[in-house]
């Protein structure tokens, strides 16, 4: 299961990907601009990664708090 936040960031993250490629096959491109989206997507990987590494503690913790419940509710 995904959230909103991860859709938008990988949406845009396929966009930047996409620029850095037309880009780099263009040979009027300018390093400057280059260099900018490559740190546009070193900056969405980043936050896509902190992201999930964040949820996936409240995520386990909430399986893991159901269980216990399931062993409190039978004694």
């Amino acid at each position: 299961m995904s959230s909103e936040y991860e859709f938008i960031v990988s949406k845009t993250w396929i966009e930047k990907t996409q620029k850095l490629q037309k880009l780099q096959n263009n040979n009027d491109s300018s390093k400057a601009e280059i260099d900018f989206v490559k740190m546009e997507i070193e900056a969405l990987e980043s936050m896509y990664d902190n992201y999930n590494n964040s949820q996936s503690y409240f995520r386990r913790a909430q399986g893991g708090r159901n269980g216990l419940r399931e062993v409190h509710d039978k004694t």
